[in-house]
């Protein structure tokens, strides 16, 4: 006869709201416990009182670290049992342990019921109970516990599965929840407990499975029923320990040969895990996946002495387990069955609303309308307003700049054409040397991405996309800000003025007409990277719903958007590329926003990453000279800075605000008058907002960018990046007037849109106010139509010249006057003024260069070609150019920077270097008329041409004097320009000297002789070389830098420093010759480039509504049908219900569905066919 003595050990930590209720039902059993025994694990609410006050007199309550976790708790319990007296004759002893949480209420049969269970079956150690949720106990959490082949826990239950009596036919199964789990006491001392190994999560599965191998059952019982508090546990904490659990058991139990694979196998399903956390916008789950699984792999000792412990006990083979557990395809089948319901309860919730809910601060799991035009009222397409912008700017765009359909590229000002093919945009962007003139080290400009993602406009013709984005200009930025305007404003007249406003802007037309590419796209960005900014805080305006209810949409209602985040840090590292002068603007205001709204911008840091890591290989290039890291892309041009007022304004350059505006005959100050009608009206809104009530933050907000950008502005005309003819030249401000004008137009619509939401509806009081609308809304529309009618006017007055014209060169010795307006100061000859919108480019040829210079120059000799134009002033710029001559892609605002020296306010124009020095030596020998021969410099230089631009009756003069210099050969004029051959010296025999040719990449003898030419592309070396005589050399005509690095058939060449040129000490013996420009950044910085990016493209990537979850609460989520649970202390800080985890493929709640504080929570839920649901 058995005499069984039951202790329950009640584990309480922060339980205060459910002990009450869970010590009343142990009070209660039909069949009562015989001893009990609490412990409270570093509870910091009342729990351990309530145990104390709440057990059977005489019960110890015990303490026990928190951190030691349930297993830890209950051998502490254990020890506090008494020892039983010997057993009377005829009669075994037999003691067993009850565990129970602190919400955990058993049902008053429950103990009985498991006794009956045990009693029947001697071989049964382990028994367990069915658990239902605590609120609703028709609903299912687990009966029993099952793994899959990788041991991960499951239960098999349906998402709000009610209890039928469906499983009530369930004995043995691979394992019971630890609450209410009745174990013999016998076994549990044999097998050592709970595995510390396993603090929380997973413990109750490892004993169950240690107890089967020992050669025990483990029934559950369906009859005894557990009210479980399940969802207490669940969130980012119970998900990471969920999946350490489950790596760490699969490890723990494997044989020994699998343990690596299975490691390894681990830690790749954790970058799995990661890779999808991104697609589901959850970035902090996915990197919780792959920390828990390199925590689970990377214990070696820990898993010795866990497997050692295993090992001990184990008395059957591992196999005998394997009929319990469940099958791969049930467990798919089990998970599409949970994403359906899901997707199914997601669309009604979408569809509906679920009525008033709680601003929430965690990140939404993203969906398809993150950039969606937002809902409108049906009564007509809230599009047509984008379609009409867009047509009258197209229409406006074509008619002012129809000069340039069809042109097969443009160039002027500070623009240039683009090479043929994508392939070379990118190779000069991604190269650590900056191949202008004779070189220098340093990064290509991250401007050069962006061309090349641009190049895929023209179907593959950079150029052809150069044409379009010009053409397009208008109408994409009027779109743009259409856009943007959504999230501030539900009112479609006003996201119309903005389009219009925004394409209106004075900066964009200087960009445009100045040839700015980079200070025109950041322009036609800055609208998108506001949407996606506003967007990822939760602050966008949304669509209401019939019944006025509100909906937690991604970037909406206060709830945040990794998409909108993801996606506003590329459009904001495309914008920083255009225009780095943007860059510390751009990270003052997004660190102080995130430093304001905490929590709420928990997604917007994000948004940094990108154009930081973009800038970044340019900052190590430029050291502690930051001048380059915040020059503009393009050929440098001088202008004249506008005032802070003009600025203010809209406009840039600074133009005489007494002169009347080009076109317009009356004389007098409507220069100034026409910049206050196109700027002061938006201003004076945007001052409004200030005081608008529930709006006003937002617009504060708003006014603190325009702010910091205007302040920036001021700052940057103190840091010169760029040398001009005639003074120093800084950051142009046209980026940085549309980033305040972006601010000033956000700000406008915020203080617009709050008057126009607060106005009645109906009745006299709107009759009365309709007046002051009109009287607005024609002040507002007044502003674009002037400005853009300023711009119009001139180029529908002007006959647009034909053919094209020939770039200035880039690269030059001096460069351009590119002044915006018409003189130096900015007033124009003939009272009149443009505002800075003087079109300087026009069509132009694709390739800059004569056709036989350009073959040799794009050849395996890669000749350079020396480009000289006499200026008005009688001055000569001279530029070294390479292949087809310089294209936009190949400036290097780092390399413009080489020419300023000096803190700033202090800054000079720095001295020529010797490479610069043999440039100006051998121009002044051409040019000069001296006679000189200038050939020993142009072969050191790897000039193999000369070109004279065409510039009129000076040029002319020139080109007869160029005809008589030693060494050049006259080819002819070309549509490019004079063009002369460089030819070497005649021999005694009248030959040209062969030893006399040059190119980019020459072997010299021992005399100084060219032995060889060697063939080079245009930064690398890859050549065949023939033998040759002792102490020759491999001279470049490149900037000699520690950089180059050679080898031959894989011997490193030693480096030679005689002279600017890069030379190599090369022996006599031939074979395979490699040049390459390392950089020791370039691998980690590469490696940092492309994760960062490659994260936040699959950040940036909408999620499929059928694959999005629900980021709400679970008690607020239709699918519960319940109230949330009621307020109180709850576990470590933590809300009682925690957001959806999507892990692949399956759909999780922390340590699984009902997870809590010990890890006892039932699996992933699901059905299984033919199961009855309620």
């Amino acid at each position: 006869m058995l005499d069984l003595r039951v202790t329950a050990v009640v584990v309480a930590h922060n339980g205060a709201r459910y002990l009450p209720t869970t010590l009343d039902a142990l009070a209660g059993q039909s069949r009562p416990v015989d001893f009990s025994v609490g412990v409270d694990t570093g509870s910091t609410d009342d729990s351990a009182s309530i145990l104390q006050l709440g057990l059977p007199v005489g019960a110890p309550v015990v303490g026990s670290p928190a951190r030691a976790g349930f297993g830890a708790a209950v051998r502490t319990a254990v020890a506090q049992i008494p020892q039983r007296k010997a057993a009377a004759e005829g009669t075994e002893n037999q003691d067993w342990l009850w565990l129970l949480h602190d919400d955990s209420a058993p049902g008053p049969t429950a103990l009985e019921e498991l006794l009956l269970a045990v009693e029947r079956a001697p071989s049964v150690t382990v028994a367990g109970t069915k658990q239902v949720h605590w609120d609703n106990p028709r609903e299912l959490l687990d009966v029993g516990l099952s793994i899959s082949r990788w041991a991960e826990r499951l239960t098999l239950i349906d998402v709000d599965e009610h209890d039928q009596g469906q499983y009530d036919a369930r004995s043995d199964t691979f394992a019971v929840n630890s609450a209410g789990m009745l174990i013999r006491r016998d076994v549990w001392d044999a097998l050592g407990g709970f595995d510390p190994a396993l603090p929380g999560v997973g413990d109750d599965i490892d004993f169950c499975w240690r107890n089967r191998l020992a050669g025990h059952r483990v029934v559950v019982v369906p009859a005894a029923v557990m009210r479980h508090a399940s969802s207490r546990g669940t969130g980012p904490v119970g998900s990471r320990a969920a999946r350490r659990a489950e790596v760490f058991l699969r490890l723990k139990h494997a044989p020994l040969w699998q343990v690596p694979f299975l490691a390894i196998g681990a830690v790749l399903g954790g970058v799995g895990r990661l890779l999808l956390g991104l697609l589901a916008k959850d970035p902090a789950h996915g990197t919780g996946q792959l920390l828990a699984s390199l925590a689970a792999a990377l214990r070696p000792v820990v898993l010795t002495r866990a497997r050692r412990g295993a090992r001990r006990t184990r008395r059957l083979p591992r196999g005998v387990v394997r009929p319990l557990l469940t099958p791969r395809r049930e467990v798919w089948a089990h998970r599409r069955s949970v994403l359906e319901a899901f997707t199914a309860r997601g669309a009604v919730a979408g569809g509906g609303g679920t009525g008033a809910v709680p601003e929430q601060d965690v990140p939404a799991g993203d969906s398809n309308d993150d950039f969606a035009a937002l809902a409108a009222p049906g009564r007509a397409w809230v599009g047509a307003g984008a379609l009409a912008a867009a047509a009258v700017l197209l229409g406006v765009s074509l008619l002012a700049l129809r000069s340039w359909i069809g042109a097969p590229s443009l160039a002027g000002g500070a623009l240039l054409p683009l090479p043929p093919t994508p392939g070379e945009i990118w190779e000069k962007a991604s190269a650590w040397w900056v191949p202008l003139g004779s070189g220098a080290p340093g990064h290509g400009s991250p401007f050069s991405y962006l061309l090349w993602a641009l190049s895929a406009l023209g179907l593959g013709n950079p150029n052809a996309a150069l044409v379009t984005i010009h053409l397009l200009a208008l109408p994409l930025a009027g779109l743009a800000a259409w856009f943007a305007a959504g999230a501030l404003t539900r009112s479609r007249g006003l996201r119309l003025w903005a389009a219009f406003f925004w394409a209106a802007v004075p900066a964009l037309q200087v960009a445009l007409g100045s040839g700015r590419l980079g200070a025109l796209l950041a322009h036609l960005l800055l609208p998108l990277v506001l949407l996606g900014l506003v967007r990822a805080v939760g602050a966008a305006a949304s669509a209401p719903s019939a019944t006025g209810e509100v909906r937690l949409r991604p970037g909406t209602n206060g709830t945040p958007s990794w998409t909108a985040a993801a996606a506003a840090g590329l459009l904001l590292a495309a914008v920083t590329s255009a225009a780095p002068s943007l860059l510390p603007a751009a990270v003052l205001g997004i660190a102080g926003a995130c430093l304001i709204l905490r929590r709420r911008a928990r997604t917007l840091w994000w948004s940094l990453l990108p154009p930081l890591v973009l800038a970044l290989p340019v900052a190590l290039s430029v050291g502690l000279e930051p001048r380059g890291l915040l020059g503009d892309p393009g050929v440098p041009l001088q202008f004249s800075a506008a005032a802070a007022w003009q600025q203010v304004l809209g406009y840039p350059v600074s133009f005489d605000a007494l002169a009347a505006p080009a076109g317009v005959p009356a004389a007098g100050p409507w220069a100034l008058v026409a910049a206050l009608v196109v700027g002061a009206p938006a201003v004076l809104l945007a001052a409004g907002a200030l005081f608008s009530g529930r709006r006003r933050p937002a617009a504060l907000s708003a006014w603190a960018v325009a702010l910091l950008v205007l302040a920036s502005s001021a700052a940057s005309a103190h840091l010169p990046v760029a040398a001009g003819p005639t003074s120093l030249i800084p950051p142009f401000p046209g980026p940085m007037v549309s980033a305040f004008s972006l601010a000033v137009l956000a700000a406008a619509l915020l203080g617009a849109d709050r008057f126009t939401s607060s106005m009645p509806a109906t009745g006299g009081r709107r009759r009365g106010v309709r007046p002051l609308l009109v009287a607005g809304a024609v002040v507002l529309a007044l502003g674009p139509v002037v400005s853009l009618g300023l711009w119009t006017l001139p180029h529908v007055l002007t006959t647009p010249a034909s053919g094209t014209a020939a770039p200035a060169s880039a690269g030059a010795a001096t460069a351009a006057n590119g002044t915006a307006d018409t003189s130096s100061d900015g007033r124009a000859a003939a009272s009149s003024t443009r505002f800075g919108t003087d079109v300087q480019i026009s069509a132009s040829p694709a390739r800059t260069l004569p056709a036989t210079a350009a073959d040799r120059g794009n050849g395996p000799d890669r000749t350079r070609t020396l480009v000289l134009r006499r200026t008005e002033e009688g001055a000569i710029d001279a530029a070294l150019v390479r292949g087809g001559g310089t294209t936009l892609d190949a400036l290097s605002p780092l390399y413009a920077a080489r020419a300023v020296q000096g803190s700033p306010g202090a800054a000079d124009v720095r001295g020529d270097d010797d490479a610069t020095a043999t440039l100006r030596t051998s121009v002044a020998a051409i040019t000069g008329g001296t006679g000189i021969d200038p050939r020993e410099d142009l072969r050191t230089l790897g000039v193999g041409y000369v070109v004279l631009r065409q510039s009129g009756t000076a040029a002319e003069l020139l080109a007869g004097q160029l005809d008589s210099v030693p060494g050049l050969a006259a080819v002819g004029s070309t549509p490019s320009g004079w063009l002369w051959r460089v030819v070497p010296p005649a021999t005694p025999a009248g030959v040209e000297d062969a030893g006399a040719q040059t190119a980019r990449v020459r072997i010299l003898d021992a005399s100084g002789n060219a032995e060889a030419l060697v063939r080079s592309g245009p930064l690398t070396v890859d050549a065949d070389i023939p033998s040759g005589s002792e102490g020759r050399t491999l001279v470049l005509a490149e900037r000699a830098d520690p950089g180059w690095k050679a080898t031959l058939n894989g011997r490193v060449l030693d480096s030679q420093s005689t002279g600017w040129a890069q030379t190599f000490a090369l022996p006599a013996a031939g074979g395979e010759l490699e040049v390459r420009f390392v950089s020791p950044w370039q691998p980690w910085v590469e490696a940092g480039q492309a994760a960062v990016l490659l994260i936040t493209l699959l950040l940036a990537l909408p999620l499929p509504t059928r694959l999005k979850l629900s980021r709400l609460p679970a008690a607020a989520r239709p699918e519960h049908g319940r109230p949330p649970a009621p307020s109180g202390p709850r576990r470590g800080g933590r809300s009682p219900e925690e957001p959806m985890r999507h892990r692949s493929g399956s759909l999780h709640t922390g340590a699984d569905r009902g997870g809590d504080q010990h890890g006892t929570g039932p699996g992933l839920v699901g059905s299984n066919p033919g199961k009855t649901k309620a």
